[in-house]
């Protein structure tokens, strides 16, 4: 089972690279992977499911960093972010992945998913940033979520522009900077009192 499961990666893999989202049927990876339709499947309800988890096999899932201070988390994740859309073989894929996202509901729904599991970790940090006093009470982790991200992401994939950790860095550290004006990013939470 291993060995036709990782078969079917490959060819999903291969024939995304080849033609396109569209154009990786369930049939075209069965030809491709020598790996029997009912087989295939068995595993993947459709081929949303099989495409997204082909490319998720690519992709690294942030796990909580946890460094203590918010700015260290964000430096963490989105420097992670920036490697990933740099040096994975997944990055090339991302602009077929948003274009079947936005053509297919089904391909929307999964995709909408994997995101949101992804967003969780970052999610966590924020909110654990609100808590130390990093951010402001009202804070909308979303909204933060949204404008570290953004940058990141019209870079690669509007722009063509380098994402790389430094990037990374300064799209962290202006953003917490509107958020937290009074001090500079290397200070930890305001204290009051003596």
């Amino acid at each position: 089972m291993m060995r036709s499961r990782a078969a079917v990666i490959a060819a999903t893999l291969d024939l995304i690279a080849e033609r396109g989202i569209a154009a990786t049927t369930i049939e075209a990876v069965a030809d491709r992977s020598t790996v029997a339709r009912t087989t295939i499947y068995r595993q993947w309800d459709s081929q949303p499911e099989l495409v997204l988890d082909a490319i998720g096999t690519m992709l690294h899932t942030p796990t909580d960093p946890d460094t203590g201070t918010l700015r260290g988390d964000l430096l963490d994740l989105l420097g992670g972010l920036a490697d990933a859309l740099t040096t994975s073989a997944a990055a090339a894929l991302m602009p077929a992945l948003m274009d079947a996202a936005e053509r297919d509901p089904a391909f929307a729904a999964l995709h909408a998913r994997e995101a949101t599991e992804r967003h969780e970790v970052v999610r966590v940090a924020i909110a654990r940033g609100i808590d130390r006093g990093e951010l402001p009470p009202g804070t909308e982790p979303g909204e933060v979520i949204d404008m570290i991200a953004g940058p990141v992401f019209y870079r690669r994939l509007v722009s063509a522009g380098a994402v790389d950790r430094a990037f990374a860095q300064r799209v962290v550290d202006r953003i917490l900077a509107a958020y937290t004006p009074h001090r500079t990013m290397q200070d930890g939470p305001t204290h009051t009192g003596a």
